[in-house]
């Protein structure tokens, strides 16, 4: 385990039609910042775009929808991010979250920023993946 200074909450409101993943990596490129996560997120969104596991494309899910969580690490490398949605029936569904998942009202979004580390994606020989990888910063 590496030592990090606390983290430091920021909150952002995202509004209609701003892409939820493009704003994330968006906030973390403006912020200068080398690591962050995602605490807490409400809202809701036009319709999202989700992977599923082990599958090599993303999915259009159709809205309207209601964020009920969203997860992950944000990285100067990109983002690694878990969203669970809710239609207006209620079923759910989640996977990974791409790019094409508009705001409908508002995405109220708590992240916490690590100062003191930085968050890389490097290849990952066991897994074949390009894997989290978290080194003190500079």
């Amino acid at each position: 385990m590496i030592p990090a200074s606390p983290a430091v909450a920021r909150v952002l409101r995202l509004r209609p039609g701003e892409d939820l993943r493009g704003a994330l990596s968006g906030w973390l490129r403006d912020e200068g910042l080398g690591a962050a996560c995602v605490a807490s997120c409400v809202g809701s969104l036009v319709h999202a775009s989700l992977r599923f596991a082990d599958r090599p494309h993303v999915e259009r899910i159709d809205g309207p929808l209601e964020i009920v969580g969203l997860v992950g690490t944000l990285s100067p490398d990109g983002p690694h991010l878990h969203l669970t949605v809710s239609d207006a029936r209620g079923a759910v569904r989640a996977g990974h979250l791409g790019f094409g998942a508009p705001v409908r009202t508002t995405a109220e979004v708590v992240l916490l920023a690590l100062p003191g580390l930085v968050f890389t994606r490097e290849p990952d020989a066991a897994t074949g993946f390009r894997e989290l990888v978290v080194r003190p910063s500079a």
